[in-house]
């Protein structure tokens, strides 16, 4: 009889405790979020000692569908809790702390959602089995940038994998409308100088030209406004490897073991050929002068 008492508290204790937190919930407009933390939790309530019922990467991406009307306080911080929904459609609670909170109504914000729409949720890349990771968010020299990486488990030889694919887009409000002027993929670095824009890796460099736009063609979107930015390339095999006698024949040892290196302080190139791992066959050096990269004597 007393078992019987004690699970009748415990059911009363937790339905108040429900129903406590969902009077101090306050519904908000969905927005967009960033998770900011290595394996953060995502708790049953908006409360430090609430069941885990989940984890949650680095610049992960979900949706902020609710938040506590007052602050916590969790050691020495002070936040709101967030309700949050990731890509598999899961909900919990996560403390503001670990919350990059993309508010739609204020600037730059309000361009930084319209571009995770774009790119992001309008594309259907957060579904069930899908992730996407936000690295980074930034207004330099009059352009809205991201660079993010999709990620999704696909099944290969009978087992499930990890596809990722990382891009950088560049976005400028152009005749009063938010524009895409450069959309990249892969794992790349970028450089502002004058009015050339470099994203770089160890194998190319693409040099984007702000005063200068290309005629369209093929885009990786046709449903919004875009006006790409006129481009010129340096790039490791095409430009190099392909005409260095010593790679003949091994032109994809070549190309797998050699880099280059690009310095922005000082415009220069570094190019590194190698056949064999650790073995430099040969050292040039580049400079970027009136548009193009020529050869250092």
């Amino acid at each position: 009889m007393k078992l019987k008492h004690f699970y009748i508290i415990m059911a009363i204790l937790l339905c108040a405790s429900i129903y406590t937190w969902a009077d101090k919930v306050k519904e908000v407009q969905e927005e967009y979020c960033i998770i900011q933390g290595e394996d953060v939790n995502m708790r049953m309530q908006p409360h430090v000692k609430a069941r885990v019922i989940g984890k949650l990467g680095k610049y992960e991406f979900v949706y902020c569908i609710g938040k506590t009307e007052e602050k916590d306080k969790v050691g020495g911080d002070e936040e709101y809790w967030y309700k949050i929904r990731n890509c598999d459609n899961k909900e919990g609670w996560v403390f503001g702390k670990y919350i990059q909170y993309i508010d739609g109504t204020k600037e730059p914000d309000k361009y930084y959602k319209e571009i995770i729409y774009i790119e992001i949720v309008d594309r259907d890349f957060c579904l069930k089995g899908k992730k996407n990771m936000i690295y980074k968010l930034a207004y330099e020299q009059n352009h809205y940038i991201m660079d993010f990486e999709k990620k999704e488990k696909v099944m290969l030889a009978d087992m499930y994998n990890e596809m990722s694919v990382g891009s950088i887009v560049f976005y400028k409000i152009i005749d009063s409308r938010l524009t895409e002027t450069i959309h990249t993929m892969g794992d790349q670095q970028y450089f502002f100088y004058k009015d050339y824009i470099f994203i770089y890796t160890l194998k190319g460099i693409d040099v984007y030209n702000t005063k200068k736009y290309r005629e369209k063609r093929g885009e990786p979107h046709f449903d919004i406004p875009y006006k790409y930015y006129d481009c010129t390339g340096f790039y490791l095999y095409q430009d190099i490897l392909k005409n260095y006698d010593e790679c003949k024949g091994k032109e994809l040892d070549c190309d797998f073991y050699s880099d280059m290196e690009f310095n922005p302080e000082t415009l220069e190139v570094t190019v590194n050929i190698r056949k064999e791992k650790g073995k430099l066959l040969k050292q040039e050096k580049y400079k970027f002068k009136d548009g193009n990269f020529v050869k250092v004597e």
